[in-house]
């Protein structure tokens, strides 16, 4: 019982690493003061360049795919995957930002390239596509998430309440910018 609450525990640790917030400071830039004021792949990116971008891309992917792997490991799928919630958790609620983080789909994608790697491959690649013919990057997310969510419900039928579940957590923080009303602090 104990390592389970270390898990969860170690999780959102590790899900609250800011590598967005960390990266930009290198470069000398408050990430949250710029742009949308996010500190996910999209806001640094589109300030610091895609450097900077995939170097954020990367660390919060893995942020879903550590606990995610640990509770694979030590655990069960089940545990595996609140472990990864308690990752995206800790990505959005930032431990270290005034529980004020990212959006937590690129820690979710980490999470569902565990526990469903096919459909995350599929999401991921629409998600790029949609990028290519400029489509927003929030309802790019969504519309990865949605399909990443049906084809691993289309492969684990059973399983349907945890993609249900991701996408509420996903359109609950991608809310604002799906309707809009997203602060542009370089405008």
């Amino acid at each position: 019982m104990l390592s389970l609450v270390l898990l969860f525990i170690a999780a959102y640790l590790c899900g609250s690493i800011p590598f967005g917030k960390v990266i930009a400071q290198r470069y000398g830039v408050d990430i949250q003061r710029r742009g949308s004021g996010n500190i996910g792949f999209a806001n640094v990116k589109r300030i610091l360049g895609w450097k900077a971008g995939l170097l954020t891309l990367a660390g919060d992917i893995l942020k879903g795919i550590i606990p995610t792997t640990l509770g694979i490991l030590y655990f069960t799928p089940l545990i595996a995957f609140f472990a990864g919630v308690a990752a995206i958790l800790g990505h959005i609620f930032c431990l270290w930002l005034g529980f004020r983080g990212g959006k937590g789909v690129a820690t979710g994608l980490g999470v569902v390239t565990i526990l469903s790697p096919l459909s995350a491959a599929i999401g991921a690649s629409l998600y790029v596509i949609c990028c290519h013919y400029k489509i927003k990057s929030s309802t790019a997310s969504m519309l990865g998430a949605v399909t990443t969510a049906g084809i691993a419900v289309a492969i684990a039928p059973a399983l349907w309440w945890q993609y249900a579940l991701l996408l509420v957590i996903i359109a609950w923080t991608l809310r604002q910018n799906l309707w809009g009303v997203v602060p542009d602090y370089d405008a």
